[in-house]
């Protein structure tokens, strides 16, 4: 069954039975997807309510779908992990954001640092791209049937996205030259302390993590770990983290 995200707004018309989409939903539903009065679409909420619906009316900028059934999404992991990751060159943010999303990561952060090869000139360059990632995350988001779509935040700098960090959150940041503690072992210690709600996961660029950036992380907080005896590229470190993370708390 095809899915859209809906806002509080919008769920709280399911009250009444009907909810009403309109903007780009419309244009999908009646022009990309064909879908006709009578068709069955999924509606889902960031409350986590979904709402099983029939097209009930087709205008030129509404849809009109009629409540049939409400449940609740269990597809959303227990812990919330925000990825923070360098930008890599090319269409490699993209693959990035798309399987990160697939594994159920809740924010991504793109974060400018020292070997960040990308340069944005102007404020709107960044929001281009920015705009372009959210979509991929939405698509991505329908596709494996997530309760909600994750966030792509602004275009940052190191500084700004570790002020931003949330209080409680295990902060940790993948270095090449850890050697002491791995992913697991930094996992397993933080869940003996106390129950782990909240992970905040730093990826560097092409060229790594700086010592200089390295030293302002773990001062901030953040926890090093090894992702393996192999270096990995940094498309491959964050998906590589997610997966772990989803094995470990059994998601």
């Amino acid at each position: 069954m095809r899915r859209f995200f809906i806002s509080q707004e919008q769920r709280e018309m399911a009250e009444t039975g009907k909810i009403i989409l309109s903007g780009t939903d419309v244009n999908h539903i009646v022009n990309v997807l064909r879908m006709g009065i009578g068709d069955h679409i999924l509606l889902s909420a960031t409350s986590g309510e979904e709402f099983e619906c029939e097209i009930a009316e087709i205008g030129n900028q509404s849809v009109v779908c009629g409540v049939l059934h409400t449940s609740v999404n269990c597809t959303e992991p227990a812990v919330q992990v925000t990825l923070l990751q360098g930008i890599p060159k090319g269409e490699k943010m993209e693959l990035i954001v798309q399987k990160s999303v697939e594994l159920g990561v809740t924010r991504i952060v793109p974060v400018m640092m020292e070997r960040t090869v990308v340069k944005f000139h102007t404020t709107q360059d960044g929001m281009k791209k920015q705009a372009r990632w959210q979509k991929i995350s939405d698509e991505a988001s329908k596709q494996c049937g997530r309760g909600f779509c994750p966030e792509i935040a602004p275009v940052q700098t190191l500084k700004q996205a570790l002020s931003e960090m949330q209080p409680e959150t295990l902060a940790l940041v993948a270095y090449e030259n850890e050697t002491v503690f791995s992913l697991k072992q930094r996992i397993q210690s933080a869940i003996k302390k106390n129950a782990v709600l909240r992970i905040a996961v730093l990826i560097g660029p092409e060229g790594g993590i700086s010592p200089a950036e390295y030293e302002t992380v773990c001062n901030a907080g953040f926890l090093s770990v090894s992702l393996g005896k192999r270096i990995l590229r940094t498309e491959t470190a964050g998906i590589c983290v997610l997966s772990a993370l989803r094995y470990e708390f059994e998601d």
